[in-house]
């Protein structure tokens, strides 16, 4: 499947699922970064700069459907695309994983077990 295939699809579930997609100039010095999913008035909305190339877009959107709470598991897609969404999915697992690391350690706190309280004698 061709990458603007692979957009295409993207959108359009994207639009079935009542989200809309726009691509938008960022004004130099205004607003950083690609993009992203972001609520206005009650309604979802990604909104990515126009700039971008076909893989920054098809990156941006998936991530957007991936991490915004969408019942995209129910859709019927193209393996690729779900994959894509799949894809952006444990990265932002992975993500979020790595900052609550980071909170702990900035805490003090070390991992796992560590934190856990010794028990009494025998065990209990």
């Amino acid at each position: 499947m061709t990458p603007a295939r692979v957009l295409a699809e993207l959108t359009a579930l994207a639009g079935r699922l009542g989200v809309e997609v726009r691509a938008e100039p960022f004004a130099s010095g205004l607003l950083g970064g690609r993009g992203g999913l972001c609520w206005l008035d009650g309604k979802a909305l990604v909104v990515m700069d126009e700039k971008l190339g076909l893989e920054e877009r098809i990156a941006v959107l998936a991530e957007a459907l991936a991490k915004g709470g969408f019942d995209v598991e129910a859709a019927t897609l193209a393996p690729q695309v779900r994959e894509r969404i799949e894809a952006a999915r444990r990265v932002g697992e992975r993500k979020a994983a790595r900052g609550a690391a980071k909170k702990r350690a900035e805490k003090g706190l070390r991992p796992g077990l560590a934190r856990a309280r010794p028990r009494g004698r025998g065990g209990r």
